[in-house]
């Protein structure tokens, strides 16, 4: 937890409960996206900078706007650290 907190710049505890619910919502995520387990990708170091990525994308957009067209775009740096790693081609 600690490299996510200095990732997103969260001294408090106050979030802790938040962070912790967002870190597991990324890796179930990144495992969807990509069609493999948490354990295959652990064997690749650029899956943390995704799941970094993921994770500040949804503590930072916590709400959603109807007409923030930005909120419904993938971030393209996470499309293609995952898309390296995806078995789901279909």
């Amino acid at each position: 937890m600690t490299i996510v907190k200095e990732y997103l710049r969260q001294d408090s505890d106050e979030d802790d409960r938040l962070i912790t619910a967002i870190i597991e919502a990324s890796k179930s995520y990144i495992c969807n996206y990509t069609g493999q387990s948490i354990e295959q990708l652990e064997e690749h170091e650029d899956v943390t900078v995704a799941v970094l990525v993921l994770i500040a994308e949804f503590y930072d957009n916590r709400t959603i706007n109807v007409n923030d067209r930005l909120n419904l775009r993938m971030n393209t740096m996470l499309e293609s650290l995952l898309g390296r790693h995806s078995v789901n081609l279909l």
